[in-house]
């Protein structure tokens, strides 16, 4: 190993592309503070097997030489929710990925992480910006893995209302039973909830500039914000979208353009119209033990040069 490989943070992406978490792929193939030992992929913004191609092309495009291993295609109990009327049929609108032939692994995402934390000396950081479920089948079937993670980085969750119910955020939702694991873990958990995400917009005019930057990750990241935006503006009459998933990606990449608070996190199971439900108690009502660090406000306009510069990168 070199001494730049060293040096940089070894992290797993779970995720479930989906016009956002392109962006945070994105955000990641650009860096060199990132180890990407991997990109795992679960059912969510779309079916599974429209999942794995997006990330399988999307590596195949960027980072041909990252691995990409296909997960869940189901919650652990529930049926699948997915958000086609978000993301399109395929989860990436209009875009069209090129066809570079990368292989999917052979090993599905639950065993692919389990070999990859065993196979590493050092801690790994678990990027999820999807339905929990891998995660929480992973930490089901090898617990004695757990101490090999550094911390989960997580987008997920809500306290200013929901984005599914009035209560409940997507990701969440679609399997609060993975979440309630993951989030009683007792790994070190950043978590970027709607309160921060919902700050991280894209306007039109950033979008443009976005996609004049030229070349094949400009067109890529300007058709998928579009994608949303589209969505945004016919729903919501919105002319800015928030990129929700980016935030995981800018906070390990930047930490400094974010705020927030350590605080008790959990998961509503039971309620008739909170199901999914994130409790991020903030005053400290229930006077349980802080698991988790939730980000609250973020500097836009660093979090938009990050976009930008890494849109460049990949030119």
């Amino acid at each position: 190993m070199t001494e730049d490989e060293m040096k940089k943070l070894p992290i797993i992406i779970d995720c479930d592309p989906g016009c956002d978490d392109t962006i945070a792929l994105l955000l990641a193939f650009a860096s060199d503070k990132l180890d990407i030992k991997g990109v795992t992929v679960s059912a969510g913004n779309v079916h599974i097997n429209n999942t794995t191609e997006n990330a399988r092309k999307l590596v195949g495009a960027f980072r041909p030489e990252i691995k990409v291993a296909k997960g869940c295609e189901k919650p652990l109990f529930k049926t699948i929710v997915t958000a086609p009327e978000v993301h399109g049929e395929t989860g990436l609108g209009c875009v069209v990925l090129p066809e570079k032939g990368k292989v999917i692994e052979s090993i599905n995402a639950v065993e692919f992480i389990a070999q990859t934390l065993r196979e590493n000396e050092e801690k790994i950081t678990i990027v999820i910006t999807g339905p929990m479920t891998n995660i929480a089948v992973f930490l089901m079937m090898y617990p004695e893995l757990k101490s090999k993670i550094e911390k989960f980085v997580i987008m997920g969750g809500s306290s200013i209302g929901g984005n599914v119910t009035p209560s409940a955020e997507f990701n969440i939702y679609v399997d609060a039973e993975a979440a309630d694991i993951v989030f009683k873990s007792g790994v070190e958990i950043i978590l970027c909830p709607l309160d921060v995400t919902m700050k991280a917009f894209v306007t039109e005019k950033e979008l443009q500039e976005i996609g004049e930057i030229g070349g094949l990750a400009a067109e890529v990241a300007h058709g998928a914000i579009k994608n949303a935006l589209d969505f945004y503006k016919e729903f919501y009459q919105k002319t800015e979208v928030p990129m929700h998933d980016p935030c995981t990606i800018a906070y390990l990449l930047n930490p400094n353009i974010f705020k927030g608070q350590h605080v008790f996190l959990g998961t509503e199971l039971k309620g008739e119209f909170t199901y999914g439900e994130t409790i991020i108690d903030y005053r400290d009502k229930l006077g349980k033990e802080k698991n988790a660090l939730v980000l609250n406000e973020i500097n836009r306009e660093e979090f938009i040069k990050l976009i930008k510069n890494s849109v460049e990168i990949l030119k």
